[in-house]
């Protein structure tokens, strides 16, 4: 008697190609694996005025970087060949890297877990696709040091009413389409298309939109090179932040540098880039010397 629950070793290949997983962009793939994610980040040119908070006169223009900080642990379970749960949790965290980006930026961290489901729905030798349904409760802490010496300054003094720290728990939940195509053993597609309802920091919930696609390469199944690395490229379309971020119109490109000697691991370092427009209002940036 076999199980009907049991699942058999599932490794993600099509075509005999061997697919590099992203962050960027989900596969669909029904297999069961832990991952670890570690990371650092840097927002460059972080710029605003400097506005005299008494008559509105802007005074000067500033500039500075922020440096982020992450950690991820992901475990997927397959419990036949067409399903499959996983569950994550993690954290990251924002700090200024001079007087300008401490102040108008303040110190924020977050904390969040993750909770889904994946199912197959078609799949033959050089294509697979699935739908999944994923769960995200985060909390987020923001010490807002601009707000806090603000409002002493509008109040004339300080007392127990006036805080520095703001916080706020979101949720997200994504409906996706995932799709895998390996046209030859040397070269795979992703592709990802979803919609949910979500929440940014301090906003009303709302629906928001997801769309990626990757490409990756695998040297080792070339002929003339036959060196154990891959790479891939992706870039993925969201209505606004998946990390709490009140920012509209989100794209994020991935470059990924990967180990592709044995089938049983993933080992690689992934790039990400974000351009995010903030409008030049006190509401967006804030800062005060």
């Amino acid at each position: 008697v076999i199980s009907n629950l049991r699942a058999e070793k599932q490794l993600p290949i099509l075509n005999n190609f061997r697919f590099i997983p992203s962050e960027v962009v989900y596969d669909p793939f029904i297999n069961t694996y832990i991952k670890l994610i570690v990371g650092s980040g840097t927002a460059l040119d972080l710029t605003s005025y400097r506005k005299d908070l008494n008559t509105g006169e802007i005074k000067d223009t500033l500039s500075g970087d922020l440096t982020y900080i992450s950690g991820e642990l992901q475990f997927q379970l397959a419990v036949n060949d067409w399903l499959a749960f996983n569950l994550g949790a993690g954290g990251f965290g924002r700090l200024g890297t001079n007087t300008y980006t401490i102040l108008t930026s303040g110190i924020s961290y977050t904390t969040f877990l993750t909770l889904g489901g994946k199912a197959k729905i078609w799949e033959n030798d050089k294509m697979v696709l699935s739908t999944t349904l994923d769960f995200k409760y985060q909390s987020v802490y923001l010490y807002s040091i601009y707000d806090y010496i603000k409002e002493v300054v509008e109040t004339g003094g300080i007392d127990s009413t006036i805080s520095m720290l703001e916080k706020d728990n979101l949720s997200q939940t994504f409906l996706n389409l995932n799709y895998a195509y390996a046209p030859a053993d040397w070269c795979g597609i992703l592709a990802q298309a979803g919609w949910g309802l979500g929440e940014a920091f301090e906003t009303k919930t709302r629906g928001n939109v997801r769309v990626g696609a990757a490409f990756s390469v695998d040297f080792d199944n070339v002929d003339f090179i036959e060196f154990p690395i891959g790479i891939l490229a992706s870039v993925r379309y969201n209505s606004f932040g998946e990390g709490g971020s009140n920012v509209s119109n989100i794209f994020t490109y991935g470059f990924k540098i990967a180990y592709t000697g044995h089938k049983d691991f993933d080992i690689g370092i992934e790039n990400t880039y974000q351009s995010l427009s903030y409008k030049a209002s006190d509401e967006k940036i804030k800062t005060i010397l």
